[in-house]
């Protein structure tokens, strides 16, 4: 229970509340999925009370928008994903925007130049983008596209698919912009952390592979789990990530003496 998120004394009495009434441990959350000890790492039931943990906080369920309108969260997601270090995605993100890129009709060169040029960090390191060219090349289309007023923002579904006619946006990537935007909780945005989490919880086996090939099967089965422990997919999934992110060793030696 140490692992919880609380303020103050009240705040742990009312997690200690929420625990006790907590299904038995070996009470099954889904077929073959039992909720287990919430303080154990990573089991269903220690999800939900890092959930509750959160809720509780001063955190909102806005905890990972990054940009202030359709357009910017499009980009800044965008400009990371695969590959890229999140610290440096946002850099060049807010590059272009400080320098006013992010908006119809901008040059080529002019995106390309902004993410051409090294980073520089505060502990002074300088930093290249690694896909300087191709991501210029993925945010000069979109942002040159005739169809930007017309993104079917109302439906967060037929938000993804349009998103998915996007150079460079993946089911991931549309996920992440949809979650971010609009809040939703018929989407997951399924990464190597999220993954992890799932094997270590139950509800994925521990053969994962092609997450492209099987990312709307795998979406469902964490859909499911969130449902089943009644909490928000979209905020659930900005804890786990956030979690197994920041405690990335204690994940990979879980999921060592786990097989």
């Amino acid at each position: 229970m140490k692992t919880l998120l609380y303020n103050n004394e009240h705040a742990w009495q009312e997690l200690c509340h929420h625990a006790a009434q907590l299904p038995n441990e070996n009470d099954e959350l889904l077929p073959g999925l039992k909720w287990g000890d919430c303080s154990q790492l990573y089991t269903p039931a220690f999800w939900k009370m890092q959930y509750i943990s959160h809720k509780q906080s001063d955190v909102t369920n806005k905890i990972y928008k990054l940009g202030t309108t359709i357009l910017e969260e499009i980009v800044v997601c965008l400009l990371g994903g695969f590959g890229m270090p999140s610290e440096l995605g946002l850099a060049a993100f807010h590059r272009l925007k400080q320098n006013n890129l992010i908006k119809p009709k901008i040059s080529f060169e002019e995106i390309y130049q902004a993410l051409y040029d090294p980073f520089t960090f505060a502990d002074g390191r300088k930093v290249r983008y690694r896909f300087y060219n191709q991501k210029a090349r993925y945010l000069h289309q979109l942002l040159n596209r005739n169809d930007l007023d017309l993104i079917p923002v109302e439906d967060d579904i037929q938000f993804r698919k349009w998103l998915l006619t996007v150079d460079g946006i993946g089911l991931k990537t549309a996920s992440w912009i949809t979650r971010n935007c609009l809040n939703s909780d018929n989407v997951a945005i399924l990464d190597i952390h999220i993954l992890r989490a799932g094997v270590l919880a139950g509800f994925y086996d521990d053969t994962i592979d092609n997450l492209d090939k099987h990312y709307l099967t795998l979406e469902q089965k964490y859909l499911d789990f969130c449902n089943a422990l009644d909490v928000s997919s979209a905020i659930m999934d900005a804890i786990i990530w956030e979690f197994m992110k920041k405690n990335n060793k204690l994940a990979l030696n879980a999921l060592k003496h786990s097989n």
